[in-house]
């Protein structure tokens, strides 16, 4: 009975990603998910209190796929200089093909909503020991000089959050992204490795 409920749970969280996706938190309604779940309102309302709870679901599971990713990017056995370069330019990327799990860390009107601020924070500390750890085996093998890994990985994270809207929004460098996204990682490792 708990794997069918938790399967049920799955499929509404489905659907509901796709609708929040294309008409996010505010515009979504408890009756299209239901509708599109082909599920009496008062099914989905047995698998979730509220549509605030389905939208948590939602963004835990794009939570859970981006660390995946990321780990999966991060992990291969690549130079620590490479390593860093593959974070960046999954940031600056990938973050934002997670519509939800995006617009929870960056949407101020979600911020009502505790868990908003929760996943924030969690993303943050996740992030920061993620950067941390390529910035140590970068100091260990000597590539990198800096004094502390901890704040390196605070400036290298505080970076790509301002830079992610800009980036974005930039029409003048939509074609020429890849470009751009070289020279700014020539740009954040000029400082750190050794000559």
């Amino acid at each position: 009975m708990v794997v069918v409920k938790e399967e049920v749970r799955l499929h509404i969280v489905g659907i509901a990603r796709r609708i929040f996706t294309r008409y996010g938190f505010r515009k979504t309604t408890m009756d299209e998910i239901a509708s599109a779940s082909q599920m009496g309102k008062s099914s989905v309302y047995y698998y979730f209190k509220s549509k605030e709870d389905i939208f948590r679901a939602v963004v835990e599971f794009e939570a859970i796929m981006l660390k995946e990713r990321l780990n999966r990017i991060i992990s291969k056995d690549n130079s620590p200089t490479e390593r860093l370069k593959a974070y960046i330019l999954f940031r600056l990327h990938h973050v934002k093909t997670l519509e939800n799990f995006y617009a929870a860390l960056n949407e101020e009107t979600l911020s009502h909503m505790g868990f908003i601020l929760e996943i924030r924070r969690n993303f943050e500390i996740e992030e920061q020991e993620l950067v941390s750890k390529i910035l140590e085996d970068g100091m260990e093998q000597g590539v990198f000089q800096l004094s502390s890994s901890k704040i390196g990985a605070i400036a290298i994270s505080t970076m790509m959050k301002g830079l992610e809207v800009p980036l974005l929004l930039d029409e003048a460098h939509k074609t020429d992204r890849e470009e751009l996204l070289e020279d700014l990682i020539r740009v954040l490792l000029y400082g750190i490795l050794k000559r």
